[in-house]
């Protein structure tokens, strides 16, 4: 069993010390069970895409080299738990100066080091000028669990879902800033993706408690089963932290009873 809790964030866009902090609060006062998956919206420390993307941008390859680091492998050691933050980090070719990464990235209890990392590779519209795609699908290992991470409008593109699936993954988590005027969009394409690949789905959205807010966010985080049950879901205006516990061996019963990956169905089940 593997317990995985979803932090749904209203981020003051621009004020990173403030939102980290508010984070790092909600994340404590939980008191999530050691061991557990902890996940936080993409772009959680400054809001989506902030103005002043140079002073946002961090390195998150240590503890020590940027303020959303240091909380993300702090909070990790204090409840030990895995954490999966998600923000902007410059891109890595010397040539790329000004072009930044919508990046995922996981701490583990006890580690000065990211554990691992994934650049969203399918940029929505606001993103295309200064961000430069990632260019791989990265998995990792968590207890039994093989895990795969997405951004957000990563979910309008199931190829990458399957071969996420395909190179093993049987959890996949997304971190989002998911308008609230496409929410139907969002539970479809979540619970659509959890069906046809058969597999847990984790998703953290941020949201919009303000009504004045220019483009209120959806949240409604949902954790959703391998035949497309929700097991948790977050309220649409609010934050809150929602969890549920995931079983393994059920899905590896539910994918042997339906073998649909395999693309043989049989005849009893038709």
């Amino acid at each position: 069993m593997l317990k995985v809790y979803l932090i749904q964030l209203d981020s003051a866009k621009g004020d990173k010390t403030e939102n980290i902090a508010r984070a790092k609060r909600i994340i404590l006062e939980k008191k999530p069970t050691e061991g557990s998956l902890v996940l936080l919206p993409e772009m959680f420390a400054t809001g989506y895409v902030p103005a002043n993307l140079s002073e946002a941008a961090e390195d998150f390859s240590t503890c020590k080299s940027g303020e959303t680091a240091h909380m993300l492998s702090e909070v990790a050691t204090a409840t030990g738990c895995t954490i999966m933050g998600a923000g902007i980090s410059r891109a890595r070719e010397a040539n790329s100066c000004d072009q930044f990464l919508n990046h995922v990235s996981i701490y583990n209890p006890r580690s000065a080091q990211e554990f691992c990392g994934y650049d969203k590779m399918n940029l929505f519209f606001p993103e295309k000028d200064s961000f430069r795609p990632g260019v791989e699908v990265n998995l990792f290992k968590l207890q039994d669990w093989t895990v795969a991470s997405f951004i957000c409008y990563d979910l309008r593109f199931p190829e990458i879902f399957r071969k996420a699936t395909q190179k093993g993954a049987n959890l996949i988590t997304i971190q989002a800033a998911w308008p609230a005027k496409r929410r139907t969009h969002w539970e479809t394409l979540l619970k659509a993706r959890a069906i046809e690949n058969q597999v847990y789905i984790a998703a953290v959205n941020a949201v919009s408690e303000s009504p004045d807010t220019q483009v209120p966010l959806a949240g409604t985080s949902l954790i959703i089963s391998p035949n497309g049950d929700i097991l948790a879901e977050g309220p649409a205006q609010s934050e809150a932290v929602i969890s549920a516990e995931l079983d393994l061996e059920a899905e590896r019963h539910y994918r042997k009873s339906f073998p649909v990956l395999d693309g043989i169905v049989p005849p009893e089940f038709l």
